[in-house]
């Protein structure tokens, strides 16, 4: 009965789309029967002028206004989708930013704004500052399509709610309440289940924190987002959710500078001897360590990590952002209609669209437009099914990536199968979004997942827990699941007494064997303790929780130097052999510790079904 209602949906769907998109060009690969429907690729429909730099919506080696061009593939794989006419009908994308152009010619039509507020953005531009970010992520996410006017979005027919959160003019003044506002939470009516509420959240920044203690310091500010997160997203919509979907950050190295500008070969530098990352996602932002996020890193047109991306195991999945857009394609999106140097309006520019948007603030609502596409397939889905159909369908990038190395120890590990089968990696989390397999697999589909089970312990500690320099056994924890349950993420709360946190590898192992990095070594942490902080794995997604689980901590010395990497923005690759070792910044030593760090405490916390 579902699959013949899926297919009544999917038919009146693409009645609904062929409408607007008359254009759609009917070549493709020689038939094949081997194949399946989503590895075709299909020509995009025209319409729209700038569509053909969009190599996020399809990717054939377009330059998009860079000297070099994209890798053809590195896309979100949507030609398919779209040609059925699934454009995102029926879900309301809410874009919590610094407000969008409600007026814009390419959003105004997708503008849904209920009882949210949201004034114009603030269009002076004074100190070259303008408020233009969620104009640009709001049109990545849901442009309008076929009106003959710039590009288009992922979901170009879902709606659009502005809520200003973070700019001159803003009128919501936390994130909870911002949430609560895109929501109708605080409704007098059926309070999150309005068709103009969200059934995606797109949150297109984050908190650059670089010390370990900032949960443990300030709980009830980070526990208030983590439960109004989790009201919106499992309680609206009669019961079926929304994705609250989340920028991974944008703090893969502590500094950079320009070896040769030409040529688009950039210099990043570490605060490790390793070339490692900068910042864990779970770290630097406690939010992505909110099981009720997905959390996503940016991918460029070339197909690996951009230069600039957080990573981590609390990543879920990666999405098209792109460069730097001189030297490799950025994102091809709305920005503000009207920039002006002076109050009087007498000095303006019209711009309309930009090509150099980036970030994972990019990457963030190609992913949201994504999951619109998903849920409009099939509306009955929950916001756990369609991460399951994500997670189950995405592509493998940058298959052939090495292990990241200190001397005989993997740091960061390349692409792992999980006890599940499932391929992860702690840069791209289970791989790029695929959204004709997903959606393929979303019309043929009811409710994928059982209830949701959360499962929390605390587990005693060893009053010898130290960790010791250069020990790369490390020190070991386990707890005990006697109770089972298929794990769908895990998160650990850790207290560790340590006076360089850099230095420290963490990783958890889980009875399948699968072992999770998640921190890795060299991090540019302050010299503060772990109090109650949370790291989210992904990594372990349809294992078993029951058995061991093995808390690894190794003290590995990263940083008694920096290093410095060339980066080639062209290739989307580091060049060859360029990785060099230098004393630590001045202004920014860090000595090593002179006594054992002390692994004091530690909670585990199972969701899954």
């Amino acid at each position: 009965m579902n699959s013949q209602l899926n297919m009544i949906s999917a038919g009146l769907l693409l009645v609904i789309g062929q409408a607007n998109a008359q254009t759609f060009n009917n070549n493709v690969q020689e038939y094949d029967p081997s194949k399946h429907v989503w590895e075709y690729t299909y020509q995009l429909a025209g319409g729209d002028p700038l569509v053909i730099h969009q190599w996020h919506l399809q990717n054939n080696g377009q330059h998009a206004g860079a000297i070099t061009p994209g890798v053809a593939g590195i896309d979100l794989n949507l030609d398919f989708t779209h040609r059925r006419g699934i454009l995102g009908q029926g879900i309301n994308i809410a874009v919590i930013d610094d407000g969008l152009a409600t007026y814009h010619p390419d959003l105004a039509e997708n503008i849904a704004q209920g009882d949210v507020l949201n004034p114009d953005p603030y269009i002076y531009q004074y100190r070259q500052r303008v408020d233009d970010h969620g104009t640009q992520v709001a049109g990545i996410a849901a442009a309008s399509a076929y009106n003959g006017q710039g590009g288009r979005g992922v979901a170009p027919a879902a709606t659009l709610t502005g809520v200003n959160l973070m700019g001159r003019e803003r009128n919501y003044l936390t994130l909870p309440l911002a949430i609560r506002a895109a929501m109708n939470m605080d409704g007098a009516v059926a309070p999150m289940n309005k068709h103009n509420d969200a059934r995606v959240i797109n949150q297109s920044f984050g908190y650059p924190f670089n010390v370990a203690s900032m949960y443990g310091l300030f709980p009830a500010f980070f526990d208030n987002i983590n439960n109004v997160t989790k009201k919106a997203v499992t309680e609206s919509h009669g019961g079926r959710g929304a994705m609250a979907v989340k920028a991974a950050g944008n703090i893969h190295f502590s500094d950079s500078r320009w070896l040769d500008r030409d040529n688009g070969l950039l210099t990043l530098i570490y605060p490790n001897g390793y070339a490692l990352p900068a910042r864990d996602a779970s770290i630097t932002d406690p939010t992505n360590a909110n099981f009720w996020n997905l959390t996503v890193s940016a991918l460029n047109a070339k197909g690996s990590l951009a230069s600039y991306s957080t990573a981590g195991s609390a990543v879920l999945l990666t999405a098209p952002a792109g460069e730097r857009g001189r030297y490799s394609p950025a994102t091809v999106t709305t920005t503000l209609p009207k920039w002006c140097t002076d109050a009087a309006e007498a000095h303006c520019e019209n711009p309309l669209y930009s090509f150099n948007m980036r970030g994972t603030s990019a990457a963030a609502p190609a992913l949201s437009g994504a999951v619109a596409l998903i849920m409009s397939a099939n509306h009955q889905l929950s916001w756990r099914d369609v991460r399951h159909l994500m997670i189950t369908t995405a592509t493998k990038v940058d298959a052939n990536s090495e292990p990241r190395m200190i001397g005989d120890y993997e740091a960061i590990p390349s692409w792992q199968t999980n006890g599940a089968g499932h391929a992860f990696h702690y840069n791209y989390g289970f791989g790029l979004v695929n959204v004709d397999a997903a959606v393929e697999k979303a019309l043929l589909t009811g409710p994928i997942l059982g209830d949701l089970k959360i499962k929390s312990y605390d587990v005693p500690v060893a009053a010898d827990a130290f960790i010791y320099d250069g020990d790369f056994s490390g020190t070991e924890s386990i707890h005990a699941q006697t109770e089972n349950l298929t794990v769908e993420g895990v998160r650990v709360n850790l207290d560790i007494a340590h006076n360089r946190p850099g230095d420290l590898s963490i990783e958890l192992i889980s009875p399948s064997n699968t072992r999770s990095v998640i921190l890795a070594a060299g991090s540019d942490l302050l010299n503060e303790n772990f109090i109650s902080t949370p790291i989210l794995s992904n990594h372990f997604y349809g294992e078993s929780a029951k058995g061991d689980w093995k808390l690894r901590i190794i003290d590995t010395n990263a940083k008694d130097a920096w290093s410095e990497r060339v980066y080639d923005l062209g290739t989307g690759k580091f060049v060859e052999n360029s990785l060099t070792v230098t004393p630590q910044r001045i202004g920014l030593e860090q000595p090593n510790n002179t006594k054992p760090g002390q692994l004091t405490g530690w909670s585990i916390t199972f969701f899954g079904h």
